[in-house]
């Protein structure tokens, strides 16, 4: 995200945050304020893809459960590929879901007459439901 926008997105939540505080708009002005903001910013929300799975990650993945227990620390410091996308992996997956956690807050807070933002929020979040179950 360039510099200009960071500071648009800035200057929009600081807005909403001082009319909350000042009793200008309810809580529930400003959650449906934060929901037309974020389908606003759908683009910013997408369904990040699972890395590929390295040669060693392959090969740890067909050893047996008793060899896999049995092996020794060593064996994650030499190969840190293995870690390192179990990592990556578990934080992509935690990012989507968290992603249509957010898309469906989005849903609950917008007007149920704005049919054609929730056409947009209904497509993203079949998306991400589609892909999540795999």
């Amino acid at each position: 995200m360039d510099i200009t926008l960071q500071g648009q997105y800035s200057h929009i939540a600081n807005m909403l945050i001082r009319q909350l505080r000042t009793k200008e708009i309810t809580l529930d002005e400003f959650l449906m304020q934060c929901a037309y903001w974020g389908v606003k910013t759908l683009d910013d929300i997408y369904f990040k893809s699972i890395p590929t799975r390295p040669l060693e990650v392959v090969d740890y993945e067909g050893l047996s459960y008793s060899k896999k227990n049995r092996l020794p620390k060593e064996y994650y410091e030499d190969h840190p590929e293995v870690m390192g996308y179990y990592q990556d992996k578990d934080r992509i997956m935690r990012e989507n879901k968290d992603n249509l956690w957010r898309l469906e807050a989005y849903k609950e807070h917008i007007p149920e007459s704005d049919l054609k933002a929730h056409e947009k929020l209904d497509k993203r979040i079949n998306d991400f439901r589609l892909k999540l179950e795999g």
